[in-house]
């Protein structure tokens, strides 16, 4: 164990999982109604795109809001945009927040939860060049969010004066741990909104209805708002992408929040990994104990620590409570299987704010500076799709604003 991780023990534990069964059930009816208004508006072409429609103010409102805001001012904690009306005006912005993701970015059409695109150019077709930003769990770190996209905000402009695309991956755990999370949700979604072909923000173990509902967002919103606001926004969670890939000019990158997914025989305990492209997913749930297990570890699992090839075992149950932790043997299989060369994720938190596993093929990054009152050297990943192994790792507290 190295001494600069900070353990996660049995998260998901019985208390968690008996309260996201009672909200899971008393939200029945809310759930049913969501997705019944969501199928009509969809059935009759109905549902809110981006920039054809009045609503489209509301993300300008929020974005205004917001940009008033700094790592040194950031907003309360108890006030929300639009006063009275704040509820409100966040439904039709995860509304339209959903809408997009379903029409955009993972339609229900799409087979796995994938988002793939290739900036590989052939002998007959030269790709646009691409420039990466990774970020990690935020956790209600406000002021980390800010200063980040006061950074990227520029980075967009630049990328488009200079001909190259400029790619955001926020990689989940946005909600929970911190007091902001509310806000940070909600900046990072008019972000989204705002710059629809630069970011993409994949799910978390943390939006979801259980973790949420224990760890400090459920109950927020329920304080201030409603059971139906929270609702909606586990809605919405669950229509979030659980991995991209991006295909680059000397290999293959993906993004995921936890780990690497295994398969295990219940007779011989054997392991495997799965075929992405090809698997059965059943990650569009709002409770976990709804999803497969492949989704849930993806969310969930992590690599041992200090692995030591061919002494240590290939994997044992997570100490989280679920899914798995795993060796390099898995790591590697994982990734001939699946065509990837790197993997970036988050979900464990370092004091370093990173961390290298599996010979700096397995990354894990940590972008909140304060996390349930420890001091992270937060931290986001920048790489170009012209050499995806030259990546490098900036401390966000040295940036400004």
């Amino acid at each position: 164990m190295n001494s600069d991780e900070f353990q996660e023990e049995n998260e998901y534990n019985e208390r968690t999982q008996k309260i996201g069964q009672k909200y899971y059930t008393s939200l029945q009816s809310t759930f049913m109604s969501i997705e019944k208004t969501q199928t009509q508006m969809i059935m009759e072409g109905r549902t809110q795109r981006i920039g054809e429609t009045e609503e489209q103010s509301i993300v300008e409102e929020f974005w205004d809001y917001y940009r008033q805001f700094s790592s040194e001012n950031p907003p309360n904690d108890s006030e929300y945009y639009g006063g009275d009306a704040s509820e409100l005006k966040m439904t039709i912005l995860i509304r339209q927040f959903q809408d997009f993701y379903l029409e955009k970015i993972y339609p229900l059409s799409f087979p796995v939860p994938i988002i793939q695109k290739s900036y590989k150019s052939t002998k007959n077709t030269r790709k646009r060049p691409a420039k990466f930003f990774i970020v990690g769990d935020t956790h209600g770190s406000f002021a980390d969010v800010a200063k980040l996209i006061n950074f990227f905000v520029p980075a967009i402009e630049k990328g488009k004066q200079l001909g190259y695309d400029v790619k955001i991956i926020i990689i989940g755990d946005i909600v929970d741990r911190g007091k902001w999370d509310l806000h940070n949700l909600l900046y990072l979604m008019t972000f989204n909104l705002k710059y629809p072909t630069n970011v993409l923000i994949l799910r978390g173990n943390h939006e979801e209805m259980s973790i949420s509902a224990n760890y400090g967002f459920g109950r927020r919103v329920m304080k201030y708002f409603s059971e139906i606001l929270f609702a909606s926004f586990c809605h919405m969670f669950k229509d979030l992408p659980l991995i991209s890939i991006f295909h680059c000019e000397n290999g293959s990158f993906l993004c995921l929040h936890g780990g690497i997914p295994i398969t295990i025989d219940p007779k011989t305990g054997d392991y495997d990994v799965p075929l992405l492209n090809i698997y059965n997913f059943n990650n569009r749930q709002v409770w976990i104990d709804e999803m497969d297990p492949v989704s849930q570890q993806i969310l969930w699992n992590d690599p041992i620590i200090n692995y030591v090839p061919g002494v240590s075992e290939q994997f044992f149950d997570n100490r989280r409570g679920i899914g798995y932790t795993f060796g390099e043997e898995i790591f590697r299989t994982f990734c001939v299987k699946n065509h990837i060369d790197l993997v970036f994720r988050g979900h464990q938190v370092f004091s370093e704010g990173f961390h290298r596993d599996f010979d700096d093929k397995f990354i894990t990054v940590f972008s909140a500076s304060n996390y349930v009152n420890k001091n992270i050297q937060a931290r986001f990943v920048e790489l170009n799709s012209t050499d995806i192994f030259n990546f490098a790792i900036h401390l966000i507290q040295d940036m400004p604003g």
